[in-house]
């Protein structure tokens, strides 16, 4: 259709540098009529490149994955990649098809690279993930001398930076945290930090200040109701170990007929956009989640384009964000 041989048009389609402008706009016109798309995989037979970056989650639903993701793919396509996500499909125990033969539930020999996300103590292997043999890049999770990147996010002074503005009005005694499961590495972190902040004010945390469940509405909303059926909520101050509680939290009280602050205060973790969406609005622990995204593409590509680099360990710092949820009153 262009009059040209096939050299010709793949060398319009690869270095268009080289050939005759005339030619290129014939070729080129002829590829938009024909609707025709160079095929990605086909190219990385010869270049050994896909430009596609693989991304393991422990889930993909939620305001914090969303958002992470959103951030991820515009880095990625930035610097001329794709993502390819999935939930859970670095493990050894993910599922396969009868046709998987990398031994992974993820399609290993399709992406130049890996992002995995770790958020449990049971299965933060690094050495693992670095025996998969492809470039690799780990969130939430570093230990000393792993051999991948690795970027983390500070748990500990988000933490502590809540507490400390909860105990500003409110007694030890009367401070909660309500996290998740034992051993999900996030919610451990902010739970000792709770813990270790309480215990410097000279207060050892009775059994019922510091309960576990999950990352969820409902769980928040179960923890709250329980309280409340004790007569146990008014007067507290709940530190939630991320959003998702904090807002079943808040709606519980609210049904209850309590108001935030001056019923209960309250503080979430992630600085997610449902904080600003409730009214009172809500104080949170914020994550740099666009930042973290960043890094990790970022170092990823470093892996993939210079794999004789040493693995860089990098620790993003969280801040707190106070809003009305557990702001004090000015006195008069």
């Amino acid at each position: 259709m262009s009059g040209v041989s096939i050299a010709t048009v793949s060398r319009v389609l690869n270095n268009p540098d080289l050939v005759a402008r005339n030619t290129t706009e014939r070729v080129q016109r002829a590829v938009r009529e024909l609707g025709y798309r160079p095929n990605l995989f086909a190219k990385s037979l010869l270049s050994k490149r896909s430009r596609v970056i693989g991304v393991s989650l422990p889930d993909i639903h939620g305001e914090f994955y969303a958002e992470l993701m959103h951030a991820a793919d515009r880095r990625a396509r930035e610097l001329g990649y794709h993502l390819l996500v999935s939930a859970g499909a670095h493990q050894e125990d993910a599922p396969r098809t009868d046709n998987d033969s990398t031994g992974a539930g993820f399609a290993i020999d399709l992406v130049d690279g890996l992002i995995v996300m770790l958020t449990e103590q049971s299965r933060s292997d690094l050495e693992a993930i670095a025996r998969l043999n492809i470039p690799t890049a780990v969130i939430g999770c570093d230990r000393p001398g792993a051999r991948v990147e690795t970027i983390t996010y500070d748990n500990i002074l988000g933490a502590e930076q809540a507490t400390e503005h909860l105990l500003e009005g409110t007694p030890p005694e009367r401070c909660y945290f309500v996290g998740a499961h034992k051993g999900n590495l996030d919610s451990d972190d902010r739970a000792r930090a709770f813990t270790d902040t309480l215990r410097a004010r000279g207060h050892e945390p009775d059994t019922d200040q510091i309960a576990y469940g999950e990352f969820t509405f409902e769980w928040g909303w179960d923890w709250a109701s329980s309280r409340m059926d004790a007569d146990a909520l008014a007067g507290a101050a709940v530190f939630a170990a991320n959003d998702e509680i904090a807002v079943g939290i808040a709606n519980a009280a609210r049904e209850r007929g309590l108001e935030m602050p001056r019923d209960i205060r309250l503080v979430g973790f992630d600085d997610s956009r449902i904080c600003t969406l409730l009214r009172p609005e809500i104080s949170s622990v914020r994550v740099p989640i666009p930042d973290l995204a960043s890094e990790a593409i970022d170092a990823l590509v470093r892996r993939i384009e210079s794999p004789e680099r040493d693995p860089k360990h990098t620790r993003l710092a969280t801040s707190l964000v106070i809003r009305d949820s557990s702001r004090l009153k000015e006195r008069a």
